[in-house]
């Protein structure tokens, strides 16, 4: 009994030295194994794409023109006027405020000037000895910039006609055409210009109910501040 205890103790220990002898070859065999499975992927760039600068557009110019470098939003007028109504010619002054400098605006203005007399038989004729016109316009400035101004405006006011038998006083609403041009002072804002005006009256005193309309032409310097 004992014999074979020692015999079954030995070959335990044979086949356990086989077991680890055995093991390291096993383990060896499959280090040596390499599984090759498809294609690696690319390595990183380390150099990436340079961006390119956002392109910046020049933005465009407008140089002003020197007649621009002053622009007065008053301007005060004056200079000489005619007024008729196809019965004879009348001279006279008249005198002026504009406001603004853009293309609309505002203008106040006042004329005195001497009737048209008196006719080929010797009656009045409907502007009398002398008139004086009191307007206020909306204006239009058809090219605000540049040198040269063609200017609109439309109005009313009022007609104060001297006769040498009666005196009278008549509602009129206007329409004006101007050009003006401005001589490119740097500290002023100083144009030249002329214009014509027609009015057409409204209510009248029963004295001048003849004056019906009247066409007033003028010449003006404007300067303004």
């Amino acid at each position: 009994m004992a014999r074979n205890l020692i015999k079954l103790g030995l070959g335990l220990v044979v086949v356990s030295a086989c077991l680890v002898v055995r093991a390291p070859d096993a383990r060896a065999d499959d280090d040596a194994t390499v599984t090759v499975g498809g294609r690696f992927s690319e390595p990183p760039d380390n150099n990436p794409p340079q961006q390119s600068a956002p392109m910046v557009l020049d933005e465009p110019r407008f140089d002003r023109d020197p007649r621009e470098l002053h622009r007065s939003p008053f301007r005060l007028q004056l200079g000489p006027q005619g007024v008729t109504t196809g019965r004879g010619f009348g001279i006279g002054v008249g005198i002026g405020a504009d406001f603004g400098t853009g293309s609309v605006g505002g203008r106040l203005a006042a004329s005195w000037l001497r009737g048209e007399g008196t006719n080929s038989a010797g009656t009045s004729t409907p502007t009398g000895d002398s008139i004086g016109m009191y307007t206020g316009e909306v204006t239009l400035d058809l090219h605000k910039r540049g040198p040269i101004h063609p200017v609109i405006g439309m109005g009313a006011g009022l007609l104060h006609v001297s006769r040498p038998d009666a005196s009278g006083v008549a509602g009129v609403g206007t329409g004006r055409l101007g050009l003006e041009y401005s001589l490119g002072l740097e500290d002023a804002d100083v144009r030249i210009g002329g214009s014509v005006t027609g009015g057409l009256i409204g209510p009248v005193d029963t004295d001048v109910k003849d004056l019906r309309a009247y066409a007033l032409v003028g010449a003006h310097l404007a300067i303004g501040f």
